[in-house]
């Protein structure tokens, strides 16, 4: 994959937010004038807010705190040793780059692996969505987890996984965060984080679970108009820049110790906590199925398995796929 790392040190550049003439840009780096629009263009391809004041200057809008893997580390709570970190600047995509690694069989079994982007150019989210995310907007990242259990005992898995999100988020203080099932993590009813977790392995084990995770940190203005549903990000509900390094070292402690309790346990350990935390429970919903039929009725908690449970005309029935639209609220 092609990164423009002189672009990227442009952008490190700009990062102390003052403003940066294009002439002394241009004798910094040891380049035309026209050189440096160039690689304005290419932050601008990364979703980088970069102002450009009256053509003569350049100016970051929104500072990047930067993914740091010694201060992750530094908020982990699990042993280091028991875990394989890597970042990347840019990849095509953190989900992409482990289902690569398990083809070619180069996983390190006994390490739980760890995949973070600043951006991916391929970010991917359920039903062949695009995940949109400017670069250094998010937290962007994969867990590679290995489950001695076969493919069909992971049932409920991206429920548990949305647990460990919202248990991290609501310690910041950060009101009205909820769950919509199965892996939406809701402020408001507006977008905040993504799950898409994809399984490989055999029916009687083991199988590998790709946990992919974006949460919205700090959305640029040039990455909303591109999202298709109503999204927020950490800074918009909280007013504050939130340290990622910080939340990503408490969110894989947590999730080191949601995944092996789920691994004991299955998803019914879990069950009373999900409802508690569930935007739609008891109100009216349609859902509506990847073939566009849809079914109306009251939701009324899951299943021990994770499936949402409706209370239809025809009488409670319980369902694994589609996604859920509520009718009763405006909002």
């Amino acid at each position: 994959m092609y990164v423009n790392l002189r672009a990227l040190r442009l952008l490190i550049l700009l990062n102390d937010g003052m403003y940066h003439s294009v002439n002394s840009l241009a004798k910094y780096f040891r380049c035309s004038l026209a050189s440096i629009y160039f690689l304005v263009i290419q932050l601008q391809k990364y979703n980088v807010d970069v102002v450009n004041i009256d053509g003569y200057g350049i100016l970051l809008n929104k500072p990047i705190v930067w993914l740091d893997a010694e201060l992750i580390t530094r908020y982990i709570s699990i042993e280091s040793e028991k875990l394989e970190l890597r970042l990347f600047d840019i990849i095509d995509s953190t989900n992409n780059y482990f289902l690569s690694q398990l083809k070619r069989n180069t996983l390190i079994k006994d390490l739980t692996s760890v995949t973070v982007a600043e951006f991916q150019t391929n970010g991917r989210g359920r039903e062949g969505r695009i995940w949109r995310c400017g670069f250094g907007n998010g937290l962007l990242f994969s867990i590679c987890w290995r489950f001695e259990k076969g493919v069909s005992n992971l049932s409920g898995l991206s429920l548990v996984v949305g647990i460990a999100i919202l248990r991290v988020l609501r310690s910041y203080a950060i009101q009205n965060i909820n769950i919509k099932w199965p892996n939406d993590i809701l402020c408001n009813f507006h977008k905040l984080a993504g799950i898409l977790i994809e399984i490989r392995g055999e029916v009687c084990g083991p199988s590998y679970a790709i946990i992919g995770i974006g949460i919205n940190f700090n959305l640029s203005k040039s990455i909303i108009p591109l999202i298709n549903q109503r999204a927020t990000d950490l800074s918009s509900v909280t007013g504050d820049l939130i340290n990622r390094n910080q939340v990503l070292g408490r969110l894989l402690s947590e999730l080191y110790n949601v995944l092996n309790e789920f691994a004991y346990y299955g998803f019914s350990s879990f069950k009373k906590e999900w409802i508690s935390y569930h935007s739609y429970e008891g109100c009216e919903v349609d859902l509506i199925f990847p073939n566009g039929l849809a079914i109306t009725g009251i939701v009324d908690g899951v299943t021990d398995d994770g499936a949402i449970c409706l209370l239809t005309l025809e009488g409670k029935k319980s369902f694994n796929i589609g996604n859920i639209a509520i009718r009763s609220r405006i909002h």
